[in-house]
């Protein structure tokens, strides 16, 4: 009996929350214009890829442009969220801001270049997360206090500031594979139940792994830091 207030609580959340096309997100950005929703369910596959017309960056690649800010915050999203597919990826020229939401099926931002904040700030991935090979030009990355329930990963990913994974919990496979990251990683009190590959990782300033546990044994081969990890005993 105690889980019933958290079960009626979500239920009645799912009834009051508004539903919003992903389709009509896209046409928004489309226009140039920034995107700002709370509390809502959005259904349909949300593909920042198709935003506008693409331009060829390679002959093999084109790149989709998001000029807009991009801000939700409590939303639940039933449907796929991609910044990738096939042989297109996504520029975002503003802040990518997903608060307190929840990822009920794939996460997709490979390959996509930021140029703002980014912040999924305690959001649950329910599904595999892959921001693998990104590149982003911002102070700060935030996946604080997020939960991912299978694979996370941002492998070949280069973040010219800082990246906080703090308070975290990551459930499956996570990997920092041949990250870069200008600034500091702060990983302090994440709890990491599954393998852990940090692996050619490089870090231009402070690596701080204060509390956090790992389930199994990391693997830091060939990792590289610009000052020497700081752990504690029994982490």
């Amino acid at each position: 009996m105690r889980f019933l207030p958290f079960v009626l609580l979500a239920a009645s959340f799912c009834l009051a929350a508004k539903t919003v096309k992903a389709n009509d997100i896209i046409k928004k950005l489309e226009k140039g214009e920034s995107v700002e929703i709370a509390d809502a369910v959005i259904e349909g596959v949300l593909d920042f890829s198709k935003v506008g017309k693409s331009s060829h960056v390679s002959t093999a690649m084109l790149e989709a442009r998001v000029r807009g800010n991009i801000f939700f915050h409590k939303c639940v999203f039933k449907d796929a969220v991609l910044a990738q597919k096939n042989n297109a990826r996504t520029r975002f020229d503003g802040n990518l801001i997903f608060l307190e939401s929840e990822f009920q099926k794939e996460v997709n931002f490979s390959d996509a270049a930021i140029f703002g904040t980014v912040n999924f700030g305690k959001s649950v991935f329910k599904e595999n997360a892959d921001f693998n090979v990104m590149s982003i030009w911002s102070k700060n990355t935030y996946f604080s206090e997020v939960t991912a329930n299978k694979k996370f990963s941002l492998e070949g990913s280069s973040l010219y500031g800082n990246l906080s994974i703090m308070s975290s919990k990551f459930l499956g496979k996570f990997s920092l594979q041949e990250v870069f990251i200008q600034g500091d990683l702060q990983s302090s009190v994440a709890n990491f139940d599954g393998t852990t590959d940090f692996a050619m990782l490089r870090t231009g300033s402070r690596a701080i792994f204060r509390y956090a546990k790992f389930k199994y044994k990391p693997d830091f081969a060939a990792s590289k830091f610009a000052e020497a990890p700081e752990m504690l005993e029994g982490d």
